[in-house]
C-alpha cells in the first residue's frame, strides 16, 4: 500500500515538473523567437518518451514485483507429487510458437533500445530471447530495457547491453523430458524466471517461463 503511494506521487511529481518545463521552454521561445508552435513540435515528443519512461519504470517494477510474488504463492500451495506427474514440453512454448529474434535481426544489429521496447509492446510481450543460431544468447525482459533507457550512458551494442545487465544471462536450460517439479527446483534455486528447454541432441526445442507454470495450473482447476 505504502509503494502504491509512493508511485502515486512520483507520477504525480513528473507530470507537474514535465508541464512546469515546458512552460518555461515555451516563454523562452517566445521571447527569443517568437514560434511557439515549432517549439511544441519540438519538444512534445521528447517530453512525452521521457515522462512514458519513467512511469514505465517505476509501475513495471510493480508489476514485475507482483508478478513474482503470485508465482512464489502458487508454487508453495503445490506439492511436489503433483508438479511430477507433468512433462517439461507439456507446459513449454515450443520453439516454433515462442516469439523471439537472431542476432542478426535489425533490431539488434543497430540496437535501438526505443525501437526494441516498441516492438514488445506491438506484440504484447514483456520477454524476448535472443538466439545466436540454435542457442539462446540471452533473454531481455522490457524492465531491464526500460532501465537502460534512463542511464546517462547507454548501450550501443548488444554485447554492451549484456556486460551493463548481467540479468539477461540468468536463465538455463533443461531436458524436454524432465518433469515440472525439476524446471521449479532450478527456478528457486538460481532465482531464474526463464528455462529454454533442450532435446536429447541438446536442441532448442521451446522456452518454460515462471507465468507459464501458473498459467498451466490455473488451466488445470477450470
Amino acid at each position: 500500500m505504502e509503494e502504491n503511494k509512493t508511485n502515486s506521487r512520483i507520477a504525480i511529481m513528473i507530470l507537474w515538473v514535465s508541464f512546469f518545463i515546458i512552460i518555461l521552454m515555451i516563454s523562452f521561445w517566445i521571447y527569443c523567437s517568437n514560434d511557439p508552435e515549432k517549439l511544441f513540435v519540438i519538444i512534445l515528443p521528447v517530453i512525452s518518451t521521457w515522462v512514458g519512461t519513467i512511469l514505465a519504470f517505476y509501475f513495471g517494477k510493480v508489476n514485475f514485483d507482483a508478478a513474482t510474488k503470485s508465482f512464489n504463492q502458487v508454487i508453495d500451495r503445490l506439492t511436489p507429487d503433483i508438479l511430477d506427474d507433468i512433462l517439461v514440453k507439456q507446459v513449454m512454448i515450443d520453439k516454433f510458437t515462442m516469439v523471439s529474434i537472431e542476432t542478426t535481426n535489425s533490431l539488434i544489429t543497430k540496437f535501438d533500445l526505443k525501437a526494441i521496447i516498441d516492438f514488445l509492446d506491438n506484440i504484447k510481450k514483456s520477454r524476448l530471447p535472443i538466439l545466436e543460431g540454435e542457442k539462446v544468447k540471452c533473454i531481455i525482459h522490457k524492465s531491464t530495457l526500460t532501465s537502460e533507457m534512463l542511464k546517462t550512458t547507454k548501450a550501443k551494442t548488444l554485447d554492451e547491453f549484456i556486460t551493463a545487465n548481467s540479468v539477461v544471462k540468468e536463465f538455463a536450460s533443461i531436458n524436454e523430458d524432465k518433469k515440472i517439479e525439476d524446471a521449479r527446483k532450478v527456478m528457486n534455486e538460481k532465482n531464474y524466471k526463464d528455462l529454454f528447454v533442450v532435446d536429447d541432441n541438446n536442441l532448442l526445442t521451446g522456452w518454460l517461463t515462471d507465468t507459464q507454470i501458473i498459467r498451466y495450473m490455473n488451466n488445470q482447476k477450470t
